[in-house]
């Protein structure tokens, strides 16, 4: 879609500079009038790679929750669409999405639906999003639809943001204990070795071994590095297959801690992606389809998702497909069940998720709480063997010294 930087008078004789997506300059003149200015001079903008460099081609989750929210916040006060993307997009700090915007300002105003304008930008607008804006459309409903999703996606920004914080501590203590530790390893322990040697001192078993440890990776480092590459690699080869990652994924739902909160992390966006589409009034069928399309970052519950569909559609009930299909918690199939027999399913599915994400705060912090005096006595036993390694010469020679005199 053309965009043009313009200038124009407004009511009080002053000069309006500013940048706007149009279909043509006529276009473009027509809808400053609607703002009270009146087009001077425009000039079409054509954007080349620099600038698709700079303004890059993804958007922040928290920009799209901040556009869900206000445009949800316009259209409640009763402001027609056009007007309510207007008005967001002038507060919109990225270019990239105020540029979007526009874009989807114009293809309103040329008859398309929302989710029709929308579904030009698959890279910004996920499946889900354009989902739930085309239900609350077509149900008359969009305001609250977008306030849903709104609250959906902050939610999945807090979950992230607990899992960065979770892993900032172990990850900055085995960062700066192993830089010590390499220091030590390849530096300090080979020259006082050799100091050592020289003064004709025997160094001791853990000495050597440590030594002999150094002076492997010294001189076989490229090779190390090489393999590490090749074997991550094939590992990320075999995550991509199918099996593999259904295999991987089922796996590490059984590894203790870390299985916990995984597993606890993916029916908890199974539980509030189902409620946010359901709420909206999607079909079973396309929240299946969507849910089985890696958005609970678990392959193997996504596959068993679709054998539990495939259940539902030879007439079972939701509970009873879920229940076939097996994986899910016996929580999660009362649950369900409750739901389909009050008719309150949705709200069934969004208390299942508040309560998994508590499960996954506790169990954070629990492992965080585990972590940190493990991370300790770990890398400060390993620590203390290099000391200890260092120390044990010291003391043979200061003993040498005190036989000689």
């Amino acid at each position: 879609m053309p965009d043009y930087s313009y200038s124009a008078i407004d009511d009080n004789g002053k000069i309006v500079k500013g940048r706007l997506v149009a279909m043509s300059e006529a276009d473009l003149e027509a809808r400053l009038l609607q703002d009270g200015l009146t087009l001077v001079r425009s000039r079409h903008i054509k954007t080349c790679l620099i600038d698709r460099f700079f303004t890059g081609s993804k958007v922040k989750p928290r920009l799209l929750i901040e556009f869900y929210h206000r445009l949800s916040q316009a259209m409640g006060l009763g402001l027609p669409l056009l007007s309510a993307l207007d008005e967001n997009a002038k507060t919109l700090p990225s270019k990239l999405l105020k540029r979007v915007v526009g874009e989807i300002r114009v293809g309103v105003e040329e008859g398309n639906t929302l989710y029709e304008a929308m579904s030009r930008f698959p890279k910004i607008f996920h499946k889900l999003d354009l989902g739930v804006i085309r239900m609350g459309e077509q149900s008359g409903v969009l305001p609250g639809c977008m306030k849903d999703l709104a609250n959906f996606l902050e939610w999945k920004e807090d979950i992230r943001s607990v899992l960065k914080r979770a892993a900032m501590y172990p990850a900055f203590v085995i960062i700066v204990i192993g830089t010590v530790i390499g220091v030590w390893i390849g530096y300090v322990l080979p020259q006082m070795a050799k100091v050592l040697i020289d003064m004709g001192v025997e160094l001791p078993g853990i000495t050597q071994t440590i030594l002999g440890i150094s002076q492997f990776f010294q001189a076989n480092w490229l090779w190390i590095i090489l393999a590490f590459m090749i074997l991550g690699v094939i590992f990320y080869g075999f995550l991509k297959t199918e099996r593999g990652g259904i295999l991987f994924h089922r796996c590490l739902m059984k590894a203790p801690f870390i299985g916990e909160i995984a597993g606890n992390i993916a029916l908890a966006r199974l539980s509030h992606n189902f409620a946010t589409m359901y709420r909206a009034g999607m079909r079973l069928t396309d929240i299946f389809h969507i849910l089985e399309d890696n958005v609970l970052g678990n392959r193997y519950l996504e596959e068993r998702l679709g054998i539990a569909f495939d259940y539902i559609q030879s007439g079972q009930q939701i509970a009873e497909g879920f229940e076939n299909a097996g994986g899910f918690p016996p929580l999660l199939l009362g649950a369900v069940r409750n739901g389909e027999l009050t008719g309150t399913l949705d709200d069934s599915f969004k208390r299942l998720g508040d309560y998994y994400d508590s499960e996954v705060k506790r169990a954070v912090q629990t492992l965080i709480s585990a972590i940190e005096p493990i991370t300790l006595l770990l890398l400060g036993g390993v620590f203390g063997l290099i000391v200890l390694s260092i120390l044990l010469p010291l003391y043979d020679v200061v003993g040498s010294f005190g036989k000689a005199y």
